[in-house]
């Protein structure tokens, strides 16, 4: 039952995203209802080429996919309590580097530390904000950091540790 719960709320939410842009402007309820009824939504993206909506919905999902392998990454290598430490040091990180972008937050380091420790707002207005350059930043950062942790966790498992460890 909670994954069908979490499910539906994933999709919703993707939904209530990906509704953002294009030339059509709905209110914030039209798009939690849209968002709420998402296969209905969808279809129709689907059937009249809603290629701008289909376009966004595809950014959002790839940001999140490529966040859990990041984080899944993460939690095979550490232990729990290092690893709750390291994602939201991981999630901060990735917003701290999307405001660096902004032209507002470009030259407040304060103001960008203070988004990085309660990263879930920001990062709900990234994607759900109708200009994708947030969304792109986000999705690169998060790729760089996860190509690298593979990188790095295949130098350990194939050469590292065979040879005795880093230590």
């Amino acid at each position: 039952m909670i994954t069908w719960v979490v499910t539906e709320v994933t999709l919703a939410f993707i939904v209530f995203c990906a509704d953002s842009v294009g030339g059509d402007r709905r209110r914030p309820g039209e798009r939690v209802t849209r968002a709420l009824l998402w296969m209905v939504t969808l279809t129709r993206w689907f059937t009249h080429r809603n290629v701008v909506k289909l376009a966004r919905f595809g950014a959002v999902v790839w940001f999140l996919v490529t966040t859990g392998w990041l984080l899944t990454l993460q939690y095979d290598r550490l232990a729990t309590p290092t690893f709750l430490v390291v994602a939201e040091a991981t999630m901060g990180f990735v917003v701290y580097c999307v405001d660096a972008l902004s032209g507002d937050l470009e030259n407040k380091p304060g103001r960008r530390i203070v988004r990085s420790v309660f990263w879930p707002i920001p990062l709900a207005r990234h994607l759900s904000d109708e200009d994708s350059v947030a969304l792109v930043h986000a999705s690169l950062t998060v790729w760089v950091m996860l190509t690298t942790g593979w990188l790095l966790g295949l130098l350990y498992d194939r050469v590292a540790g065979p040879l005795g460890g880093l230590g």
